[in-house]
């Protein structure tokens, strides 16, 4: 009975290797939403606006006070004199302001920072999915030419056997089918390069798979309108970069003005006094004290205007960056803009004629080739350029969707 059950047991173990690896399917949107919530690099983000919200708490730092205990004999013939000073010094009061204004700078870049990994992880994974949907659109397609070319290497096969047909007739089908198979191989292996993609952009520990959509289908609409390039989250993030530079160099600048300095003193007194009204003997419990003001002037002023120009020159390079990035966007959309509207002229062109054609092509290929209208040369050549009709119109799809992802990315829809 046990042995029983272990060849049960390893029958179901085979039956379930032999499907292969169970993926998760997801939609475009539940892939989205799944990286936004698992990503790392959504996490980083997260934890720097935290990070840069406790810094902004720090904004009113002030130096530690000064506390200084003496002893000994300074101030009368007693050898226990002592004396207690404490004093503060407090930065000029728009050191505050401007410190808290480039804390919430530093927010606000954070917060601009992690909108723009946001983006790119969305526009990564929309790649990725739109890819597994072309390739199984492609997959679909090998096995469409494996079944045409199949019944044609079965059909040259009967002829060689029945002395009706020649062995190269016979090979080269054989050959066509043989290509075939290795490119659903090869289509196969494309297909789990992007499952590894998405599982990775989604940090998921299953493996991810595409909802199966028709990729012809998939509706892709955007503007045109330049002008909201300005609206993409990592163009505002270099921007708050050069306010960001702004408000440290006016830091800097306040950071010059004296630094105010308030303090307090108290210490003994022992021995002969006379305040006109005859000598007596002060004892250890009196004391003087008093409170001390003053300001804090730098007298060498070269590092601090050194510390404003560096900050000035850092804001230079930050707004370097932000026009070089902005031509590179407007760069990038005209290009993908372009090939856009080619695509659009080709898938036109393919919906209104080509792939019309190819279907009657194959169809009518196949029964002037059984009634020996053509040869077999004729008939592989006619349906390879049939089937490379309907194949280029799946690669102008994707190559049209994947034009949209990176205007749609571009202009932060």
């Amino acid at each position: 009975m046990n042995f029983k059950l272990i060849v049960l047991f390893v029958c179901l173990a085979s039956v379930i290797s032999a499907q292969g690896p169970v993926h998760k399917i997801l939609t475009l949107q539940q892939c989205i939403d799944y990286g936004l919530k698992n990503n790392e690099n959504i996490k980083t983000g997260k934890l720097e606006i935290d990070y840069q919200k406790q810094f902004k708490k720090g904004s009113t730092e002030i130096p530690k006070a000064n506390v200084l205990f003496a002893q000994g004999q300074f101030n009368s013939l007693y050898k226990y004199d002592n004396s207690i000073t404490i004093t503060q010094t407090i930065p000029f009061p728009t050191v505050f302001t401007s410190h808290n204004a480039l804390a919430k700078s530093y927010i606000k870049g954070a917060q601009y920072k992690l909108a723009a990994t946001e983006s790119d992880l969305i526009y990564q994974i929309k790649s990725a999915y739109y890819s597994l949907l072309y390739y199984y659109s492609i997959q679909d397609l090998l096995k469409k030419e494996d079944s045409i070319y199949q019944s044609f290497a079965n059909s040259g096969k009967i002829k060689y056997e029945s002395g009706g047909g020649s062995l190269l007739e016979k090979t080269a089908a054989e050959a066509k089918v043989l290509e075939i198979k290795n490119q659903i191989l090869e289509n196969e292996e494309d297909i789990n390069t992007y499952h590894i993609q998405l599982q990775t952009l989604l940090n998921s520990d299953e493996e991810i798979d595409a909802s199966r959509e028709d990729l012809a289908q998939t509706p892709l609409k955007i503007g045109t309108d330049s002008t909201s390039f300005t609206a993409h989250p990592y163009l505002m993030y270099l921007n708050e970069q050069v306010n960001s530079g702004e408000k440290n160099k006016i830091l800097e600048r306040n950071k010059i003005l004296p630094d105010l300095q308030i303090g307090y003193w108290n210490l003994s007194i022992y021995g002969p006094a006379d305040y006109g009204n005859g000598p007596y003997t002060l004892s250890t419990k009196d004391r003087l004290q008093g409170v001390l003001l003053g300001v804090n002037v730098p007298l060498w002023f070269y590092p601090n205007n050194a510390k404003v120009k560096a900050a000035d020159i850092k804001t230079q390079v930050a707004q370097s960056d932000y026009n070089y990035n902005k031509t590179m966007f407007e760069g990038q959309f005209k290009q993908a803009y372009n090939l856009y509207l080619k695509y659009q002229n080709s898938i036109q062109y393919y919906k209104s004629t080509a792939l019309t054609s190819s279907k009657v092509i194959i169809t009518q290929a196949l029964k002037a080739y059984d009634q020996k209208e053509i040869t077999y040369v004729d008939y592989l050549t006619v349906v390879t350029n049939a089937l490379n009709i309907e194949s280029n119109y799946l690669n102008v799809i994707y190559q049209n969707d994947l034009a949209v992802l990176k205007m749609q990315y571009l202009m932060a829809k």
